[in-house]
């Protein structure tokens, strides 16, 4: 992991050594994309532009990745002298210090930071000038804990969050399903996987999780939690009969009165598939899953009902080996097979992650994007912050006061993700997020 970063510092070097000949120093010529190292120079808003910036940076390769290459036997090649990179960063942009969304204009000249391009964006001015649009805009210290985890990290870094009691822990919580007004949640978790071979998993061990032994599949349950006046109740498994080998069970729908639900079952090897579960009251033990056999036998997951519907699904399937995911409608009294949805829900990205709002709005995320089809218009969902801040799996109670959503710490291996809870405001804007474990409506 180290060597390829370095590596990508180094190609930097390479294009603009490489091109010294044969630019026109007056024209803009295509570059390969690639992570930019450096450090930060000035921020200037864009004349003419609001919610545009550029920031210069100078390309270098960071401090703790030429230790760590020294210390290895391995000094990193030296860059030449005044490489410079002019960066556009737009409200679109991610920005991240210390792992959380930063305001670009707040971040301190001198900071050593990573850019992620714009795919198709690289451009060469002249020898020693690169133009790119940035994606993603991180401080090193978010970079390196996310991307690098063989360098080494400060003593006390690591997320020790594992109360089974809460909601929230250093494993993921994701899926969340608000029942009603949002005082009952269900919720999916799983461990996360350690940075190092032999450390042990991260999160909260719950009941139907453990760590996987070597060769069997990771595990992931959903639970059930209640707000009281004392906060929430402590998780609760949710428990389906037959079901306790599987890899994933995971609940994607439950009804206001929580006697019939739908959950998408994974086995260890093997498509993942959509069931549905009823049981007499709230208090009795869920049904056997019956297959939505109309669904077919690739993966599909992710069920939910169109609001005052109980025949209308959407659904998430991977069908025919297509790489990327869709959204997919079963309306038997229109088809007996489910249908693609169109443009401009479906696109050549994946999307995944349908919620269905009380005035049946469309919620749903396209790769790491969360939007929004509502009035017939796909827009964006945010909430308050100068530049885009990750959220996905948007999921509305049955009023459309609140909103659980997921939020992203950029950990090593795999991505974190933490509940949190906020007002919808209207459209796409959401106030401003809380940790599930500390909301309080």
């Amino acid at each position: 992991m180290t060597r390829r970063s370095i590596i990508g510092c180094v190609l930097v070097a390479v294009v603009v050594a490489g091109a010294c000949d044969l630019l026109n120093p007056a024209r803009p010529a295509i570059q390969g994309d690639t992570t930019l190292f450096g450090n930060l120079l000035e921020v200037d808003r864009i004349e003419g532009a609001d919610e545009a910036w550029q920031v210069r940076m100078r390309i270098g390769v960071p401090r703790a990745l030429a230790k760590a290459e020294a210390a290895g036997g391995q000094p990193t090649p030296t860059l030449e002298e005044g490489l410079v990179a002019d960066v556009r960063v737009t409200t679109d942009t991610v920005v991240l210090v210390d792992g959380a969304p930063f305001f670009i204009e707040d971040v301190n000249p001198g900071t050593e930071i990573v850019v992620l391009p714009v795919a198709g964006t690289t451009r060469m001015v002249g020898t020693s000038n690169i133009t790119v649009d940035a994606s993603y805009l991180t401080d090193f210290t978010t970079y390196r804990r996310w991307q690098l985890p063989g360098l080494p990290a400060p003593e006390g870094e690591v997320d020790g969050r594992r109360d089974p009691a809460r909601i929230n822990s250093a494993g993921v919580e994701h899926a969340p399903v608000p029942v009603g007004d949002g005082s009952v949640l269900y919720f999916a978790a799983h461990l996360r996987p350690p940075k190092a071979p032999g450390e042990a998993w991260l999160g909260a061990l719950r009941d139907g999780l453990a760590e996987p032994s070597s060769g069997t599949a990771m595990v992931e349950r959903s639970y059930r939690t209640q707000l009281t006046a004392a906060g929430w109740t402590a998780p609760a498994l949710v428990r389906f009969p037959e079901l306790d080998d599987a890899a994933l069970v995971r609940v994607s729908w439950v009804s206001d009165d929580e006697t019939s639900c739908l959950v998408t079952v994974a086995p260890a090897n093997g498509p993942s598939w959509i069931g549905r579960s009823a049981r007499p009251s709230a208090d009795a033990s869920w049904g056997a899953l019956e297959v939505v056999e109309a669904f077919g036998s690739d993966n599909v997951d992710d069920g939910v009902y169109l609001a005052g519907s109980a025949s209308k699904i959407v659904f998430t399937a991977n069908w025919a080996g297509n790489p990327q995911t869709d959204l997919v409608l079963f309306d038997p009294g229109v088809s007996e097979t489910p249908q693609l949805l169109t443009p401009p829900i479906n696109t050549a990205a994946s999307e995944w992650g349908a919620r269905v709002g009380p005035r049946n709005e469309l919620l749903f995320v396209r790769d790491d994007r969360q939007l929004a089809l509502i009035d017939g218009t796909v827009q964006q969902v945010r909430i308050p912050s100068p530049h885009r801040a990750v959220i996905t799996e948007v999921a509305p109670t049955r009023d459309g006061a609140w909103v659980f959503l997921c939020r992203p710490s950029y950990q090593p291996v795999e991505v974190d993700q933490d509940i949190w809870v906020a007002r919808w405001v209207g459209g796409g804007r959401l106030g401003e997020p809380v940790p599930v474990d500390d909301w309080h409506p």
